[in-house]
């Protein structure tokens, strides 16, 4: 059986007013102003200094809220702390500051911008994103990624009633910040063929073609402005941020985040669980993300050059080992997190939650091995060649290997999170493929990422 690209659970777009621009920010007061509720308006930010142009960003756009002519409070989260994670006490704070507000605007990053869409879910407030840079597509989408229990879960939140990307706002950011976003976008390459794969096998009945082509098609236009965001163009950047709003959205409309996440992002999970383990500083997700893309997609094209499909029948010789002798294996990976225990059990309910869709549908698995030339086809479709995100990478000035993140991420750091990827949440990717069919004649492990990076280190990626 394909996957349907029809789903009538499609979810409908609760962003109201978008404006992409280079006088985007004059639209702030208007799209306020437009939501007639009583209260006060609360600004939630953090403590970096943003510039737009030659001047202030923040005190610019507390000045156009203050033409709404509404009381206004301002809030500044995370002083006090040497980084700001979207974790429990972030969001303990957010809540205080967004209590009675009429409505809130986030100003700042995606980390910033997950925190607020958070607490006025909860607390159901409206509110509006103004982005500073285009480093991750949280901005545009109706779901936040937190840090709980040290463990980072994606968890359903609200659309922004307007999306304001200005582009001399953009242009004033780090560069490093929309360079990561060129990398985030690197998992359209990947992460569709892992959406695609877990609905052929019955793991995921979600695959929708039509979301993924809402991005997917302007994949090659984003190559091609890679030079641009190393210089920040705004022809470039403001490619980079319509791609960027594009892939939010479509993650909205598809109710999930699978459309863009896949092997890609678990891999940068792990890397941000294990530098808040060590106290490390957390690199930026999307350059993350970029570096792993390249193993992913290296992991495809032998998926796609050597999968024998035969391996997805289940063997005559004997039942497949009880669920739960996978424990210890999760254990090995995750126990070096939290003495507790409490990140391994986090990780384990959802990894067993997937080997056992897994196992309830292998009846599906040899009509997907007799149909395999076609679904290898439509995989082919969806990834590309690793050296193509190699080089858009390096156009963009943005990160191909774990030591150029910042900081630069420890070799058995990378190692443990290429092979521990599969463990930690309950998505069907192609390491569950490759591991649990052994349909390339291996599994993925400590070995196979070895492997990986080996082969990412001869295109200039990897470690």
């Amino acid at each position: 059986m394909a996957p349907d690209s029809q789903h009538p659970g499609r979810h409908p777009i609760g962003i109201d007013r978008i404006a992409i621009g280079t006088d985007a920010l004059d639209e702030v007061t208007p799209a306020v102003a437009a939501i007639g509720r009583p209260g006060d308006l609360v600004v939630l930010m953090d403590g970096t200094p943003m510039r737009r142009g030659d001047t202030d960003l923040k005190e610019t756009v507390i000045a156009r809220l203050a033409e709404v002519g509404a009381p206004m409070r301002v809030a500044v989260l995370g002083t006090g702390r040497d980084e700001l994670h979207a974790d429990e006490a972030a969001l303990e704070e957010a809540d205080r500051a967004v209590a009675g507000a009429r409505v809130v605007v986030s100003v700042g990053s995606g980390t910033v911008t997950d925190i607020a869409k958070d607490s006025t879910f909860r607390a159901g407030i409206p509110f509006l994103a103004v982005q500073t840079a285009v480093s991750v597509n949280a901005f545009s989408d109706d779901m936040a990624v937190l840090l709980r229990r040290g463990v980072k879960r994606t968890v359903p939140s609200h659309w922004p009633k307007a999306l304001i990307v200005d582009l001399d706002a953009i242009a004033g950011a780090p560069p490093a910040m929309n360079r990561a976003g060129f990398g985030e976008l690197m998992g359209m390459f990947t992460a569709p063929a892992d959406w695609y794969l877990a609905t052929a096998l019955g793991a995921d009945d979600s695959y929708d073609a039509d979301v993924v082509a809402m991005y997917r098609e302007g994949g090659e236009r984003l190559l091609a402005h890679a030079p641009g965001v190393a210089e920040a163009r705004h022809e470039a950047l403001a490619e980079l941020a319509a791609q960027m709003t594009l892939t939010g959205i479509a993650m909205g409309v598809a109710g999930r985040t699978s459309p863009l996440s896949g092997a890609e992002h678990t891999i940068s999970h792990l890397l941000d669980m294990s530098a808040e383990h060590d106290g490390r500083r957390v690199a930026f997700h999307g350059a993350q993300i970029g570096v792993a893309a390249v193993l992913v997609a290296l992991a495809w094209a032998r998926v796609l050059r050597d999968f024998d499909p035969d391996c997805l029948v289940r063997p005559a010789s004997g039942p497949e080992p009880a669920i739960e002798t996978l424990r210890p294996r999760v254990a090995a990976a995750f126990d070096r997190l939290d003495a507790t225990g409490s990140a391994t059990a986090e990780c384990w309910d959802d990894y067993r939650r997937k080997v056992e869709r897994w196992e309830a549908s292998r009846t599906r698995f040899a009509e997907v091995a007799r149909d395999w030339d076609r679904h290898r086809a439509a995989l082919a479709s969806l990834v590309v060649d690793p050296a193509s995100i190699v080089a858009g990478l390096r156009a963009a000035g943005a990160p191909t290997r774990f030591s150029e993140l910042d900081p630069a991420v420890p070799p058995e750091v990378a190692r443990w999170a290429v092979a521990s990827c599969h463990l930690m949440r309950d998505r069907v990717t192609v390491a569950d493929l490759v591991d649990r069919t052994n349909g390339i004649g291996r599994a993925w492990d400590e070995a196979f990422a070895d492997e990986l990076l080996a082969e990412a280190g001869q295109l200039g990626a990897g470690l």
